[in-house]
């Protein structure tokens, strides 16, 4: 047992409880309780003492994030680097395909999309059905804050308390990412509302 390995593991159960339970990353500091006999008990120990020889110590919150907005619960053995350098590659083209889906959806009718009536308002469909992604509307949740009152006033009993949770979630991971390129998203956001 390496102490990296176990370090892995901590983070990996934080993580996860993050993005599958009301447990708080943030708010805890990534701390969880996990002690090194449990860590040494488990079946998939070697995969936590191998991925902490692959993962750079920095990028390790990146990797787990990368996998558990798809699935909060992803096994570790099921996680990979390449699925992660598809993640960060498209946080590379954040600003491309945010003004794309922002196009996408003015031509709809952005405040149509927004509209709530007795369902899962249409920018939330259209993400859960892919056509924009997530990231989109946390940038322009960040830019015009709209998801905490659909959260509060839209009361569908399926697919939605799971999607609005991990969009929850998700968020605050993207802020580093949505501050790096705030100036080219404020203008993008500018140049397809207004037309200019």
């Amino acid at each position: 047992m390496t102490r990296s390995g176990y370090e892995c593991y901590v983070l990996y159960l934080a993580l996860q409880r993050h993005f599958s339970s009301s447990y708080d990353f943030f708010k805890y500091n990534g701390k969880v309780s996990a002690t090194t006999e449990s860590y040494r008990k488990r079946n998939d120990f070697y995969a936590f003492e191998k991925m902490a020889k692959i993962i750079e110590v920095e990028e390790r919150v990146n990797f787990f994030v990368s996998h558990f907005i798809d699935n909060p619960n992803e096994w570790i053995r099921g996680m990979s680097k390449q699925k992660y350098e598809e993640w960060k590659n498209k946080l590379k083209r954040l600003p491309l395909f945010y003004k794309a889906d922002l196009e996408y959806l003015n031509n709809i009718g952005l405040s149509e999309t927004l509209k709530i009536a007795n369902d899962i308002p249409l920018i939330h469909k259209s993400v859960i059905s892919k056509e924009i992604n997530v990231e989109s509307i946390i940038v322009l949740d960040t830019l015009f804050p709209f998801i905490d009152n659909h959260k509060e006033k839209v009361d569908v009993p399926f697919v939605w308390g799971d999607y609005i949770r991990m969009v929850q979630k998700y968020k605050p991971f993207l802020k580093s990412f949505i501050e790096e390129k705030q100036m080219i998203l404020r203008e993008s956001t500018k140049s397809v509302l207004l037309n200019k």
